[in-house]
């Protein structure tokens, strides 16, 4: 386990603009850039393999995005009454049950700051709790847990909310096929 843990990153960044967020991530083996405007049910996912010396875009569409509703989390947020800070904001504790699985966390939601566009890693909590600032978020049937780093203006990375030339236009269904058919 220790071996393919190594294998993920270990650091995620969201950049915002606009209602739209790109989550990027990167590890030894893969990096990834996953777009996001959920005002507009839009959703891309940019991979890129280097030992594969490929790069792949995926366009979620509405019929992909509904497949995908299916395994998302339902979760059920309780208020603690238990405070501390995080990344220098104060935070609220709330007990998380997700009942599909029945797994228990804790979350830790902030309304120091106006963060109101969802993120991949965001989008399974109603904004009306205030920004997750330690959260356990969900990708690829994998609980993550997230902790704020910082938060902080600074200019976007080109790139960050588009796909260049080089990649390839694959479907979701194809992105499944390569990853074993999960």
């Amino acid at each position: 386990m220790a071996a393919m843990a190594s294998n993920f990153p270990t650091e995620l960044k969201v950049y915002f603009k606009g209602d739209s967020s790109s989550l990027k991530t990167e590890s030894p083996m893969y990096s990834s850039t996953n777009i996001t405007n959920i005002s507009k049910e839009y959703e891309r996912l940019l991979l890129e393999i280097p030992m594969m010396n490929k790069k792949f875009s995926v366009i979620f569409s509405p019929a992909d995005q509904d497949k995908m509703a299916a395994n998302m989390p339902d979760l059920v947020l309780t208020a603690g009454t238990d405070t501390k800070t995080i990344a220098g904001y104060n935070a609220t504790k709330y007990d998380v049950t997700e009942k599909k699985s029945n797994q228990n966390t804790t979350a830790w939601f902030t309304k120091d700051v106006d963060v109101t566009t969802q993120n991949p890693l965001t989008r399974f909590y109603n904004k009306s709790y205030g920004f997750p600032v330690e959260f356990v978020s969900y990708m690829n049937g994998l609980s993550i847990k997230a902790t704020l780093k910082e938060i902080k203006a600074e200019s976007i990375p080109a790139g960050s909310f588009s796909a260049s030339k080089d990649y390839e236009e694959i479907t979701l269904d194809q992105l499944m096929q390569m990853q074993g058919g999960r």
